[in-house]
């Protein structure tokens, strides 16, 4: 499985994925995609923020009964994916949209699946596709659920803070254990995936992005929005962990 966007920025080895996570950014510092997690008894309850949500597709992927999945939501690309997406057994219809952003290429989806053609999806996940779907086993399987909004969230209003609300582009349920637990804190949370002999029951993990300098291309026969795309940013990646009542704090460079 390919390794978390997040994760090749904790250990120096970000590549496209993290860069394009970094595009909307210019200089400053900006609140960066959070994840909560609550353990009661067998049950891991989620939430996570736009851009870490495919962590938790992949993690109740690798959990699930394999049985049928009801699948309902959306694939969203920025790139035209129509030919590589032929290669998957789902009937997906696409549909291009022109408005006054980029252009989006759009696949609604509401089916109930074998599991394999749910997995082979995400096989194909890149930096500018987002899987807005919703998953649960279609016959009666708890714990297992993820649900994921079919709209990207908005900034904060004015005067309120990214923190005072709760993670709530992808929320659901995993089935508690040791090896859902180590999958989740490896792509996430490596830094103190030791402290997972302690059994936390809560963890709170923020990151903030502090661009320091811009590298934007030279090239005059580059549009200004293909320098947008290609500038690489210099910076660090700050790190808040939260294990139950003990905070944790991490920082990491960057040129991506």
């Amino acid at each position: 499985m390919r390794m978390s966007w997040l994760k090749t920025m904790i250990e120096g080895k970000a590549g496209e994925h993290a860069h394009a996570k970094l595009v909307k950014y210019g200089k400053g510092r900006y609140p960066g995609p959070r994840i909560k997690l609550t353990v009661r008894g067998s049950k891991i309850y989620f939430r996570a923020d736009l851009d870490l949500e495919t962590i938790f597709h992949r993690a109740y992927l690798e959990g699930v009964p394999d049985v049928k999945q009801k699948v309902k939501g959306q694939i969203v690309s920025y790139d035209d994916r129509r030919e590589e997406f032929k290669s998957v057994q789902m009937p997906l219809i696409w549909k291009e949209s022109k408005g006054k952003g980029a252009t989006t290429y759009k696949a609604k989806i509401s089916e109930v699946a074998p599991f394999e053609h749910v997995k082979e999806l995400f096989e194909l996940d890149n930096p500018t596709t987002f899987y807005q779907l919703s998953i649960n086993p279609a016959k009666n399987a708890k714990p297992w659920k993820i649900k994921t909004k079919t709209s990207f969230p908005r900034g904060p209003k004015g005067g309120e803070k990214e923190d005072e609300k709760a993670p709530n582009y992808a929320t659901g349920t995993l089935e508690s254990s040791d090896e859902m637990m180590k999958f989740i804190f490896n792509e996430v949370a490596p830094e103190v995936i030791d402290k997972l002999e302690s059994e936390p029951k809560s963890v709170f993990i923020r990151n903030e992005f502090h661009i320091e300098d811009i590298d934007i291309p030279q090239d005059e026969g580059l549009t200004f929005t293909e320098k947008r795309k290609l500038a690489k940013k210099k910076g660090k990646l700050h790190r808040t962990i939260t294990l139950d009542d003990e905070e944790y704090t991490f920082d990491y460079e960057f040129y991506v």
